[in-house]
């Protein structure tokens, strides 16, 4: 009996020493992030459709000093700020869409910071998004700046980084067939260009799922569990040259719906403006740092979830990982739970 206990302990501790090696590197999940490692996860939730989407009202901040003034009837989201279109009639769809803006630099006391800013093709009433964009966070004190692209439900793809200060031209467009171009040009403050075209192929189904919505956005991005990480304060971003299967924003061919993200506790985070008089230039304001707010709520689980390519068994220790912070805690749960089913 001693011998056959005495095996059972070595069972569970050489148990405990295998699996504690092998969720050694989900615990570094849990350190700051890395924006060149593309550890965050853009358009983790977006709208699911008008029935899920409230109008809101114009939000007057804490110190009662300043007056946010939202476009006519912006609806709001839990991460997403800037224009959305959709196409006025039912028959028509798009396959393309293009804007430009300067690579805003970024303010935070918190150096997990990020913000991100792009332009795509469905999301909205589709599961279906196509986008191309940037995305800004501080690393040792400095702020740094990556174009990226993705093709839901992959993740995303960071292609180059360029200076803050830059501005960046994205065009998003059907080139023949099912082959589809996403083109940036950044000009940089030094007035270097760099340029990048990536060709993707989409099927059918997938072309008709982004033709239904357009957006150009500033966003707060979410982590690998889900939760929206710190935003950054970009201040004023200006989006111009928005456009459309060719034609402007505003253009009597769309169904115009500005959005302003709000927060779980009610405060307006980043605010579009009005649309500029040409049609097709605006700005997204970041009003409240969500960095002071909390880690970002949880999605709501009427929202549309992307899913990683992580193995189910790797996601359950991700899991056990998020609910205990040292390795010590893992490794006596793994040997208590492991004797209970031994006992």
């Amino acid at each position: 009996m001693k011998v056959k206990n005495m095996f059972k302990k070595f069972q569970i501790l050489l148990l405990s020493v295998l699996l504690l090696l092998g969720s050694s590197s989900v615990i570094a999940k849990e350190r700051p992030h890395n924006i060149v490692n593309n550890k965050y996860v853009l358009s983790n939730y977006c709208f699911p459709g008008p029935n899920l989407i409230h109008p809101i009202q114009d939000y007057q901040s804490e110190n009662n000093e300043t007056t946010v003034d939202l476009p006519d009837n912006t609806e709001k989201s839990s991460n997403w700020a800037g224009y959305i279109v959709t196409p006025a009639s039912k028959s028509d769809s798009y396959t393309s869409i293009s804007g430009s803006w300067t690579v805003p630099s970024i303010s935070s006391n918190n150096e997990n910071a990020v913000a991100a800013q792009w332009i795509g093709l469905g999301g909205v009433d589709s599961s279906d998004l196509l986008q191309m964009g940037t995305m800004e966070q501080l690393e040792n004190g400095q702020p740094v700046a990556v174009v990226f692209w993705e093709q839901l439900p992959d993740v995303a793809q960071n292609t180059m980084t360029i200076p803050i200060n830059s501005t960046i031209n994205v065009n998003i467009y059907n080139s023949s067939g099912s082959t589809w171009n996403l083109t940036f040009t950044a000009t940089t403050p030094s007035g270097e260009i760099k340029t990048e075209t990536i060709s993707t192929t989409l099927d059918s189904s997938y072309a008709e799922g982004i033709g239904t919505s357009a957006e150009w956005i500033s966003e707060d991005p979410s982590d690998v569990y889900g939760k929206l990480v710190p935003l950054a304060n970009t201040d004023v971003v200006k989006y111009e040259s928005a456009k459309v299967n060719g034609n402007s924003l505003s253009d009597s061919s769309n169904t115009i719906r500005p959005v302003a993200m709000e927060s779980s506790s009610g405060n307006i985070v980043i605010y579009p403006s009005s649309l500029g008089s040409d049609g097709e230039s605006f700005t997204t304001t970041t009003a409240v740092s969500n960095s002071n707010l909390n880690n970002g709520p949880s999605i709501d689980p009427n929202f549309r979830r992307r899913f990683n390519n992580t193995p189910p068994r790797q996601r359950h220790i991700d899991n056990l990982s998020s609910q205990f912070h040292s390795e010590e805690s893992i490794t006596l749960l793994i040997y208590y739970n492991t004797n209970k089913r031994l006992d």
